[in-house]
């Protein structure tokens, strides 16, 4: 929680990957896909560390394109495993 209020104390961030967005804190990236990139942040009224998936629209080019991400989104929300993402949100 320090790391969060040092963020939004200082008006300019030296770290420029780090933002917040809405209820969240986006730091670092931790991966690459096919569409976007993948950073690990912090849901600031839990305090909790989740992972962010960041869809590029740019990169989205066709239907198909489209379908793979709504399946991929439909099969994460029905799976419940510890070892399995769980959704918590599209925006």
């Amino acid at each position: 929680m320090d790391e969060l209020l040092k963020l939004t104390n200082n008006k300019f961030n030296e770290n420029k990957e780090e933002k917040i967005i809405g209820d969240y804190l986006i730091k670092h990236t931790i991966g690459k896909g096919t569409f976007g990139k993948v950073k690990i942040g912090l849901h600031i009224p839990t305090n909790e560390n989740v992972a962010i998936k960041i869809l590029e629209k740019n990169k989205i080019t066709d239907t198909d394109d489209i379908t793979r991400i709504e399946r991929e989104m439909k099969i994460c929300k029905s799976l419940n495993h510890l070892n399995v993402v769980k959704i918590f949100e599209v925006k």
